[in-house]
């Protein structure tokens, strides 16, 4: 960061010497961010960021390891969490580890493809983007790839295999539409034998027992991730819609079944396809699950609340083998009562640390207890725990 931010760097002063000087607030912002995006497109600078963030989380993870010396031998397990082009160097970072753990593998098990795209000595062309968008008629499964580009192997790896990883208001939805990964994913399902059985979600894993893409629904920089691991050519109305982050126990907000019901009615009547009797239907049948959602929370029932994760659960057909347990990958927040997209997307990015959803949500994860769902390193804490979380990037 310093080498390309500093005053004295080349092309800081280039960049800004070809800044309007109008709206200087905005303008600063969008050479502190769009900058970055842009040099971690190039390889070399990738190559730059991903070392350095894998030192100061294998120095992190040393230090956590001596202050708590049974962490390990008490089942503790560490996990991870990107904001932004954090998350991006995050999912870059467990690809890395991917083709480690695959090229440990002995000649009598199985292999898988390298995640990370090497380019090529003195060769820029055959960048993972620019391979997969140079020909329509070249093979797109394989041109394409959803790890980085890199000039050269790396050193060294994480130091651990997340439990959790946990993505906010993250672009990785761009950057895998970029690096050609959409027919990657498509051909490692084609693969699979078929049959009725045969999943409709890419079979495509990273080195992570949970993965959660999180964002506000108007956050301009987040992107979802489930459509890519759905076949290329799957209509909008197929899609799952993503879930609704909810805290453990609990549902969605009263307002929230309010627009869906709204949003049934809309569709309904614009489709034409419903009469006056099944409109009314649904409109009894949702007014009926709205009034007894309400009479739950007023008297408080908690034995209905904690049930109602298993629903919720057991109502969920399309499963993704990326997102781990839960099945699912794509989490929106829920909107306020009054709330207007534009006037949101301002805010929108930078507020995920403060939002009581996510905090409530990443607090559930952590503390959960099957063998397969540890926990998320707190280094401020010197005490031994089972619960940790290697920073946010």
């Amino acid at each position: 960061y310093d080498r390309i931010h500093s005053s004295s760097s080349s092309l800081m002063n280039s960049l800004k010497a070809t800044t309007l000087t109008t709206i200087p607030a905005l303008r600063e912002i969008a050479n502190d961010v769009i900058f970055d995006v842009l040099m971690y497109l190039t390889p070399n600078f990738c190559y730059d960021v991903l070392e350095c963030v894998t030192d100061q989380i294998i120095k992190l993870d040393a230090i956590f390891q001596k202050n708590n010396p049974n962490f390990i031998t008490n089942g503790g397990k560490c996990s991870l969490m990107g904001h932004s082009l954090g998350s991006v160097i995050c999912w870059d970072l467990l690809s890395i580890l991917h083709d480690y753990k695959n090229d440990q593998k002995s000649s009598s098990q199985l292999k898988e493809e390298s995640f990370v795209h090497i380019t090529s000595d003195g060769n820029a062309t055959d960048i993972g983007y620019q391979s997969y968008a140079s020909s329509e008629d070249a093979d797109q499964a394989k041109n394409g790839n959803f790890g980085p580009s890199l000039p050269k192997p790396m050193e060294r790896i994480l130091p651990f295999e997340p439990n959790h990883t946990i993505f906010l208001g993250s672009p990785i939805g761009l950057f895998l539409t970029l690096r050609g990964a959409h027919p990657v994913f498509d051909a490692l399902r084609d693969n699979l034998p078929n049959g009725p059985g045969k999943p409709k979600a890419s079979p495509f894993r990273l080195p992570s027992a949970t993965v959660h893409n999180i964002f506000h629904p108007s956050d301009p920089v987040a992107y979802r991730i489930e459509p890519l691991l759905l076949a290329q050519g799957t209509p909008q109305d197929a899609l799952p819609p993503p879930m609704y982050l909810t805290k453990e126990g609990e549902d969605v907000r009263f307002h929230i079944k309010a627009k869906q019901l709204g949003d049934q009615l809309r569709k309904s009547i614009f489709e034409k396809k419903s009469s006056l009797t099944s409109l009314m239907n649904v409109v009894s049948g949702q007014a009926q699950t709205l009034l007894h959602q309400l009479d739950e929370r007023n008297s408080n029932e908690m034995e209905t609340d904690k049930a109602q994760p298993e629903q919720e659960e057991a109502e969920v057909e399309l499963r993704f083998p990326l997102a781990g347990r839960r099945g699912r990958l794509d989490y929106q927040l829920q909107p306020n009562v009054i709330d207007s997209e534009y006037v949101s997307a301002v805010l929108a990015h930078s507020s995920y640390f403060a939002n009581t959803d996510v905090i409530d949500y990443t607090i559930d994860l952590t503390r959960q207890r099957p063998a397969e769902d540890n926990a998320v390193i707190d280094l401020t804490q010197e005490s031994d725990t089972d619960t940790a979380m290697i920073g946010s990037v």
